[in-house]
């Protein structure tokens, strides 16, 4: 059986299993699904790496300065509550502690319980002080004590999360990162299958969805070779 792999930023599982679920119904006698049918229960229930709900902080270098982006959305359902709090100041960054706030330092969020590291990459100590967009979040991990995710209070689960926290004149090494992309880590939302990540450099640093460009490709494969299959081989006469 042949499979063919197709590649965008990263290794595309579900157009790879959507050709190789058509060239099983290809080749075998067996009812055949519709090709939605197939790529969806693929994509649903045969391939690793399915799209989950998750939100992403990512960290990296714009115009001179260092930016925190949150962006994603988180499934509060079964999540344990643990009151509320804010950060009081706009924009923080710990590394040693595994701390992050984005948003505005003066509202007050929702805290939610995760479990994950208590430290990330570097030395980085900056709290206060930067530029802030977007609702407020934290992400709280240190050790010896129980961490949380912070999100506006007014947030309703499900929803696009989108906040930010720019300082100004500092590069990724300048303001203490030893690494210049990569994933930092990656926590979980207790009682839920949410995650929570920090990803060093742009979205790209860390395998995505799967990308259209992807699932296109496998499908105008998967038609050519029907049409392959379904020529009647011609054998020359022989003398």
């Amino acid at each position: 059986m042949v499979g063919l792999i197709f590649r965008h930023d990263s290794f595309d599982w579900v157009s790879y299993c959507f050709v190789m679920s058509l060239c099983q119904s290809s080749f075998a006698p067996r009812p055949k699904l519709a090709l939605g049918a197939v790529a969806a229960l693929c994509a649903i229930s045969l391939c690793p790496g399915e799209a989950k709900a998750i939100l992403t902080y990512n960290i990296f270098e714009s115009g001179g300065n260092v930016v925190v982006q949150a962006n994603g959305s988180l499934n509060l359902a079964g999540a344990s509550s643990l009151g509320e709090a804010k950060c009081n100041v706009n924009g923080v960054i710990i590394s040693a502690s595994a701390i992050l706030c984005t948003g505005s330092g003066s509202r007050n969020f929702s805290k939610w319980a995760i479990s994950g590291p208590n430290a990330f990459n570097g030395t980085v100590s900056r709290s206060g002080g930067a530029s802030v967009l977007g609702v407020p979040t934290q992400l709280f991990s240190e050790v010896n004590a129980q961490g949380f995710i912070g999100i506006d209070k007014f947030y309703d689960s499900g929803t696009p999360i989108i906040s930010s926290a720019t300082f100004s004149g500092y590069t990724l090494s300048t303001i203490g990162f030893t690494q210049s992309s990569g994933l930092l880590g990656t926590w979980t939302l207790n009682g839920t299958s949410e995650s929570i990540q920090i990803v060093l450099g742009d979205s790209t640093a860390v395998p995505g969805p799967l990308p259209l460009f992807g699932a296109a490709a496998a499908f105008g494969w998967s038609r050519k070779l029907r049409r392959r299959i379904a020529t009647p081989l011609i054998t020359p006469p022989q003398d």
